[in-house]
C-alpha cells in the first residue's frame, strides 16, 4: 500500500481541547494522556499514537453486543475514505467544532477521532457519561448512544448535527427531540463497515421520527438474504456481499426499515416474532425503556415476556399495554417484570444477557 501523505493522517487544521498541533506535537499529548490521563484518556492517547505511527493499518475490535468480540486489523486508508465521506455528506469543515463524548476503546469513539484528523476539526473531548454536553459550550458536530441523547435533552440546542447509533433510538424520545434546534440523525453500521452505511433523519421531519427508513450513504446498496436479512455491499470502502444479521424491510437498493436482530427473533406458537419490533412498539407507549425476550414454555415453545426500566407498577404497565391497537395475542407479553435499571455496556449499549441474568428466570 502507498504511504498515506501526512496531512491527510493529521489535517493543519486539527485541534485538539483548544490547541493545535503538528504529527510531533500530537504525538507528545498522546503518550501524555497515556501516562497519566484517566481511564477514559489513555484509550484516546492509545488510538492517536496508533494512528500517527508508520505503520498502514490499525487495529480494532467490535464490542461484543451482538456476538463474541473480535479484533480487526484495517487499513488506516479506509477509515480516512469513510471520514471523508461523513464529512461530505454532513457538510463538515475545516475549523467545525465537534464533541467527543463516546468511548474510544470502539468503532465510534475513534472514528470522532479520525473525522476530527482527517477533515481539520476543532475536537473536545469529555469523559463519557448519561449527560455528556457540557454546560455553555456549543459544538457543530457529535456523536452519541441513545442513553446519552435521553440524558442531553436539556442541552441538544447546544450543537448543530448529533449522530445517534449503538442501539435504536427508543419512541418515547422522538417527540422530545422533534423541536430541538439540533439536527439529529439515526445511523446504522458496525464495526466492519467503519460505522455508519445508512442514516434516517429523526427531527424536523414531517413524521417527526416515526418513518423508519434508513437511506444510504453514497456508495452503498443493499440486498437481503433468504432469511430477511441485510446485505451490504460499499464501493468506497471495497466491501462486497457483508451479510448481517440484521432483518430489514427492504424498500429499495439503497432504503431498509429495521426491524430486528435475526439472532434475537422469538418463534411463540410458530409466529415468529421480533423483540426489537416490540420494544419500539411498548416504549411508545410506556415513555420508559422496554426488553423483550422469552422464556420456555410446554405449550408455545417460547412465551414471551417483556421487562420494564423504572419504578412504573406493573398493573399500570398492563392497562397501558391493552390500547395498543393491533398487538396480536403471540406479541402480547404473558409476563411483566420491572428493573430499576437495564445492564449496559460501557458505551451505553443495552446488554440483553446480564439484564435478563438479574431477573433469575
Amino acid at each position: 500500500m502507498t504511504e498515506i501523505p501526512n496531512t491527510r493522517i493529521i489535517h493543519p487544521e486539527f485541534h485538539l481541547n483548544g490547541f493545535p498541533h503538528t504529527r510531533d506535537t500530537l504525538m507528545d499529548a498522546a503518550y501524555s494522556l497515556i501516562k497519566e490521563g484517566e481511564p477514559y484518556e489513555l484509550s484516546i492517547g492509545d488510538f492517536l499514537m496508533d494512528w500517527l505511527v508508520d505503520e498502514s493499518t490499525v487495529t480494532l475490535k467490535t464490542s461484543g453486543t451482538t456476538g463474541a468480540p473480535k479484533r480487526l486489523e484495517v487499513p488506516k486508508e479506509k477509515l480516512i475514505v469513510s471520514a471523508e465521506r461523513t464529512g461530505a455528506y454532513f457538510d463538515l469543515n475545516p475549523g467545525n467544532s465537534c464533541l467527543l463524548c463516546l468511548p474510544a476503546d470502539y468503532i465510534a469513539g475513534k472514528m470522532m477521532l479520525v473525522r476530527a484528523l482527517v477533515l481539520g476539526l476543532h475536537l473536545h473531548f469529555v469523559e463519557p457519561s448519561a449527560s455528556p454536553i457540557p454546560l455553555n459550550l456549543r459544538f457543530d458536530f457529535t456523536a452519541m448512544v441513545p442513553m446519552q441523547l435521553r440524558g442531553s435533552l436539556k442541552r441538544l440546542d447546544q450543537v448543530k448535527k448529533i449522530l445517534v447509533g449503538g442501539a435504536p433510538v427508543p419512541a418515547d424520545l422522538y417527540e422530545p427531540i422533534h423541536k430541538s434546534l439540533a439536527d439529529i440523525y439515526e445511523t446504522y453500521g458496525m464495526t466492519e463497515t467503519l460505522t455508519h452505511v445508512a442514516v434516517r433523519r429523526l427531527n424536523h421531519t414531517m413524521s417527526g421520527g416515526s418513518e423508519h427508513v434508513f437511506s444510504a450513504l453514497p456508495g452503498v446498496q443493499f440486498g437481503i438474504d433468504e432469511r430477511g436479512c441485510l446485505i451490504i455491499d460499499d464501493a468506497h470502502l471495497e466491501i462486497s456481499g457483508r451479510i448481517t444479521n440484521d432483518m430489514v424491510d427492504l424498500i429499495s437498493p439503497t432504503e431498509f426499515i429495521w426491524k430486528g436482530r435475526y439472532d434475537n427473533v422469538i418463534n411463540t406458537g410458530g409466529v415468529k416474532v421480533s423483540p426489537e419490533t416490540l420494544e419500539q412498539l411498548f416504549s411508545a407507549q410506556l415513555g420508559i425503556d422496554v426488553l423483550v425476550s422469552s422464556v420456555p414454555d410446554e405449550k408455545l415453545g417460547e412465551m414471551v415476556i417483556a421487562i420494564a426500566e423504572g419504578e412504573m407498577k406493573i398493573q399500570d404497565i398492563e392497562i397501558q399495554i391493552d390500547k395498543i391497537d393491533n398487538l396480536n395475542s403471540y406479541e402480547k407479553p404473558k409476563q411483566w417484570y420491572s428493573l430499576e435499571r437495564f445492564e449496559r455496556n460501557e458505551s451505553g449499549k443495552l446488554d440483553r444477557s446480564k439484564t435478563l441474568k438479574k431477573l433469575e428466570l
